[in-house]
């Protein structure tokens, strides 16, 4: 069975994701095969083919991200604390993760692309401004990935850390701060002195959290998705 994940935070990039995990104990070739999109605002999750929503709740994730509308992913600025992400089973162990640009959206209507590309300090236009998609535009960035068997949680350390690293193409992250029993809403990322001229340290915060596990036999694609959005 080819399984398929979505891992989404939030973002108005769209990036092509094949990872393969490096376990021999399950066959996962071409098992994680997305459009992964992380940033600092709840704008735009993901630009989802519409086959993988076809049988998916009218009102679940995978149904609101066919939709193609950053309209149709709102969020609200004061929400109840959510829990930690947990992934379902077939994500579990190390994954080699290749993240391929693919293209961007503008999430508003009103303001247009001209007033939004003039100011160089909105998210995705300098290196750092979106946290795990350090450089948006990269043709092709590696790194790895890791979710716990135990916990059901992503090591969020190690796939922070060494996706800024595979954007900017050098080591500059020195420590990744993160404890998601204390509070799995609050990330820290400090970087070493003077290796990066737009961050010394990264703080992101999560407000909100939801995630949808489609099946195979639900999917138009016949492939299980599991999609997850901060």
């Amino acid at each position: 069975m080819i399984v398929a994940a979505i891992i989404i935070c939030s973002l108005c990039c769209c990036h092509s994701v094949a990872a393969l995990s490096s376990s021999p104990e399950i066959s996962r070739r071409n098992a994680l095969r997305t459009s992964y999109t992380a940033a600092a605002t709840p704008i735009l999750h993901q630009l989802l083919s519409p086959d993988i929503a076809n049988a998916a709740s009218n009102l679940g994730l995978a149904n609101k991200l066919s939709k193609r509308d950053p309209s149709m992913l709102k969020n609200s600025v004061f929400n109840i604390p959510p829990g930690p992400q947990h992934c379902p089973e077939f994500m579990f162990g190390d994954w080699d993760v290749t993240m391929k640009f693919r293209g961007f959206v503008f999430p508003s209507t009103s303001i247009s692309k001209e007033k939004l590309v003039a100011n160089v300090g909105i998210p995705g236009f300098q290196k750092l401004s979106i946290a795990t998609v350090g450089d948006v535009g990269r043709e092709v960035t590696n790194y790895q990935m890791s979710i716990d068997k135990s916990s059901k949680m992503e090591d969020r350390k190690l796939s922070l850390s060494t996706s800024i690293n595979g954007h900017l193409g050098y080591d500059a992250v020195r420590e990744v701060i993160y404890d998601p029993k204390d509070n799995p809403n609050r990330i820290s990322i400090d970087f070493i002195p003077n290796r990066t001229r737009n961050a010394n340290r990264i703080e992101l915060f999560c407000n909100g959290r939801e995630s949808e596990l489609v099946s195979a036999e639900e999917s138009a694609s016949g492939q299980t998705v599991f999609l997850c959005a901060e």
